[in-house]
């Protein structure tokens, strides 16, 4: 904490020891520190009217989420910093504007705790208001660590053990799984079954096993017997990254699921729609839910003639981020249904859109349309929030109430301003 500010009742920093569940090592991470090197690129400001990028990165979120002093009231996953609520232990689900209005309802109450500490309101960019609420979006996705004693089940329950042995054994149909001790993500494992799918489903057919169905956290738990069961390896393990959602767009299109799923996963030839499917849940979730539907893929790409995809590096940790955002884009609004936004939430008692004259006695405020703060969902985010202390002196300090708002609200007002911008 800076010299002059006050300190926080209860605050302790401690070193996290829950949220290293991507890494599986049972490395703990420091404040300041992340499980990969945050290098990714800086987004930019996306142009007018246009989607807010997702950043390559979504852990990188974590250094804003520290820097902006977030971690002063708000713990992760092991933090018990006894001020704000726990935002590890929180699911956040929902649009990027959904939760953009989950933050500007919390305003009120998050500004009385920056008074009594004296913290300074943080702003933000359009781009880094994009980096931190996708930061907290992705916390769900790392998942848990996985249980040794419970992976050795699933490797007797799915039938792993008919033909796989780990660290030597009598099963020799399948190779050794020891060699995957040194890959301490679930996702590389799963990447493995896949890549193998083919002669895994042909063998498993030939010897009249059942293909493997797994649960949620099946792979985390049996990602933790092999290392167990496997013994010492390498010191060094080799990491996947936490997965680019933007490359996974591109690997959605070039390994061939858009054929059936769409370009963007909205449904297409007989694939469908995966934004209705329950795919807000841990990477290995997702792994798994693609593993469990590949016979009926399988079938289905025979028949249409379309190659078995397989993945090298961090691509299928890249295609899983992808579908795990899916559903964080927002639809477009209603301007009609914006416009009653604007006036029954006394946006017009402050703001002019369109050129519209404000009610006598409100505080003056800018002309809302034709600004970059309508430029996208993510650039009216960033100027709410920067703004907000001064809205709430006008708001609350008339005796107000606090105009709490929807993510469908904010997608209809900012469908109201832009209409009211091109009407200029």
């Amino acid at each position: 904490m800076a010299s002059g500010r006050k300190s926080v009742p209860g605050r302790e920093r401690q070193q996290r020891s829950g949220w290293d569940a991507w890494t599986f090592a049972g490395r703990t991470l420091a404040l300041g520190g992340l499980m990969l090197a945050l290098t990714a690129v800086a987004m930019a400001e996306p142009p007018p009217g246009s989607s807010p990028s997702l950043p390559d990165n979504p852990l990188k979120g974590r250094l804003l989420f520290e820097s902006r002093e977030c971690n002063s009231c708000h713990g992760l996953v092991g933090d018990k910093l006894g001020i704000g609520p726990n935002l590890g232990e929180r699911h956040f689900s929902g649009t990027f504007l959904e939760l953009g209005a989950a933050l500007w309802n919390h305003v009120p109450g998050m500004s009385v705790t920056f008074e009594v500490t004296g913290l300074p309101w943080p702003q933000l960019t359009s781009g880094e208001a994009m980096e931190l609420i996708a930061f907290l979006y992705f916390i769900d996705y790392l998942g848990r660590p996985g249980v040794a004693a419970d992976g050795e089940a699933v490797f007797v329950s799915q039938g792993c053990s008919s033909c796989h042995s780990i660290g030597g054994g009598e099963a020799n149909i399948g190779p050794d799984l020891a060699e995957l001790r040194n890959f301490a993500s679930p996702l590389y494992i799963a990447q493995q079954i896949w890549n193998h799918g083919p002669s895994m489903l042909e063998g498993m057919r030939r010897l009249d096993i059942p293909p493997p169905n797994f649960g949620e956290g099946d792979l985390a738990d049996l990602s933790a017997f092999v290392r167990q069961k496997a013994g010492p390896g390498p010191r060094e393990r080799m990491l996947l990254a936490p997965g680019n959602p933007n490359h996974g767009n591109d690997l959605f299109v070039s390994k061939g699921c858009s054929k059936c799923h769409g370009a963007d996963g909205r449904g297409g030839d007989g694939g469908p729609d995966l934004r209705l499917v329950d795919l807000r849940r841990p990477a290995e979730t997702i792994a798994s839910t693609m593993w469990n539907h590949a016979l009926g893929m399988r079938s289905t790409m025979q028949e249409r003639g379309i190659g078995w995809p397989e993945f090298q590096d961090s691509e299928l940790a890249d295609l899983v981020a992808f579908l795990y955002f899916l559903p964080f884009s927002d639809s477009v609004g209603d301007p009609q249904r914006g416009a009653s936004v604007f006036r029954e939430r006394s946006c017009k008692d402050c703001h002019a859109a369109g050129g519209s004259s404000r009610l006598e006695g409100g505080v003056p405020g800018p002309e809302l349309s034709g600004t970059t703060a309508t430029a996208s969902s993510a650039s009216m985010v960033a100027a709410m929030w920067n703004h907000a202390p001064v809205m709430k002196k006008a708001i609350l300090g008339e005796g107000r109430p606090w105009p709490e708002l929807t993510g469908q609200d904010m997608r209809d007002l900012r469908a109201f301003l832009m209409s009211q911008t091109a009407a200029r």
